[in-house]
């Protein structure tokens, strides 16, 4: 008799702790390289902050000409999914920002990304086609820095 009570209240529980556990363990496997360079023109230094948008900070860095910046995180791939964005601005521009990594249009790119930030847009990297041919305007998508 005791058990059977104590199984009614222990299993529901357990279920309840075991669902917010894995909503914030599902993430991609072995996490995301990230590396964004600096292709502005006229020798113009970047200012590059990237952050995820529940609040992980990923750096902010003043990027050279061709210069790097590199970075790792893991996102989350359900509930409140991650998508992680940077902002950048330079001499004569205005602060502007593009998704770093987004799951619906990165998830199938693989766990490393690269990006080359130029005055009209971010291009990312495809291995499909071997060149920086995803194009994204500044200021794209659902969220503001």
């Amino acid at each position: 008799m005791m058990s059977q009570m104590l199984m009614r209240i222990v299993v529901p529980i357990s279920l309840v702790l075991l669902l917010a556990d894995v909503s914030e363990a599902i993430t991609w496997p072995g996490g995301v390289n990230a590396v964004v360079t600096n292709a502005l023109s006229n020798n113009k230094i970047l200012g590059l902050h990237c952050y995820e948008r529940l609040g992980q900070d990923l750096g902010e860095k003043q990027l050279p000409p061709g210069g790097e910046f590199k970075t790792y995180f893991i996102p989350r791939l359900i509930f409140n999914s991650s998508k992680y964005s940077c902002s950048v601005i330079w001499a004569g521009s205005n602060l502007q920002w593009f998704d770093l990594w987004s799951k619906g249009r990165d998830w199938g790119e693989g766990p490393n990304i690269k990006w080359n930030v130029t005055d009209k847009e971010a291009c990312r990297f495809e291995n499909r086609t071997g060149k920086y041919s995803l194009c994204v305007p500044y200021n794209q998508g659902n969220n503001v820095p």
